[in-house]
């Protein structure tokens, strides 16, 4: 039987794999809808999915036992995550591109791991900044040869959205990490992934987003419904490897999506594998291993 660090970590991964697809779908859907709205709407349709499992499975007890100091850090983790680190990226891939965004916002493990030293007792061992200065080293290696220049790009912009994005993802995982001590995974994200829908909507660029869909192409809702069910998915296995595995190590891992995505451009986008590019998915899976240690 697996540990229960073992599994929590390859929940991460696996929210990383997931998270690889979700940037493609994403970037296809952001032309049509604008980042907020493609946001809004992911999250109220993954949202409304969990909310039907739990119900359907454990009914509502689940929902009424938590306290609401709990509820409370549940919703600024959940702001903090989607509202404001989530639609900064998707901005920071339009101003930057996507190879450069990544490499600013893949920061955000190390501000998380800080963070979760000071406030929450997680130590900081050899093995794990080894391992986290290995796997981030490794990713920079892969998103780095194709990190081109986007059309228009706008530098500062987009720096600047990206490191917003970091701090928020890292804010975001200190305040989600207490309530896991009594919260499974999926209820967590059943209440999570509704909050961030709901602030969402309220902003002024989600407004028109149902209208418009009515009159976009069948692709479109295709790509959406996709996006809505992996943003499920891939949320609640990125909180149980928080609960199982730690702030650090799950945050590292989660972050591992680069890796995954260049063989998901090299398929489905035509892009051409750089010798870089495999000698950081190496590097990467170095420190991956060394975070297990």
């Amino acid at each position: 039987m697996l540990a229960e660090t073992t599994l929590g970590a390859l929940a991460a991964l696996g929210s990383a794999v997931t998270w690889a697809v979700t940037g493609l779908l994403v970037r296809s859907l952001m032309a049509d809808l604008g980042s907020v709205a493609v946001n809004a709407l992911r999250s109220s349709v993954g949202g409304a999915l969990l909310v039907a499992w739990v119900l359907g499975t454990r009914g509502i007890a689940p929902f009424a036992s938590i306290s609401a100091g709990a509820l409370a850090l549940l919703a600024l983790s959940i702001v903090a995550a989607v509202t404001i680190g989530d639609t900064m990226f998707f901005e920071s891939t339009r101003a930057l591109g996507l190879g450069r965004a990544m490499t600013v916002s893949m920061t955000y493990p190390v501000g998380a791991a800080l963070l979760a030293a000071a406030f929450l007792d997680e130590p900081i061992t050899p093995a794990l900044a080894a391992g986290t200065l290995l796997t981030l080293g490794g990713l920079t290696l892969i998103v780095a040869p194709w990190a081109q220049r986007a059309p228009g790009e706008r530098f500062w912009l987009g720096v600047g959205t990206a490191t917003l994005a970091a701090l928020a993802w890292a804010v975001s995982v200190v305040f989600l990490k207490s309530p896991l001590g009594d919260i499974e995974p999926v209820t967590a994200q059943a209440i999570r992934l509704p909050l961030a829908a709901a602030t969402l909507w309220v902003t002024p660029w989600a407004r028109g987003a149902l209208g418009g869909l009515r009159r976009r192409d069948p692709s479109v809702l295709a790509r959406l419904a996709g996006l809505s069910v992996l943003n499920a998915v891939s949320s609640v296995m990125f909180v149980a490897g928080v609960k199982h595995a730690g702030v650090a190590v799950a945050t590292v891992l989660s972050s591992t999506a680069p890796m995954f995505a260049i063989p998901l451009a090299v398929v489905f986008l035509g892009e051409r594998l750089s010798l870089g590019a495999l000698l950081g998915a190496a590097v990467t899976l170095a420190g991956i291993v060394v975070l297990q240690l």
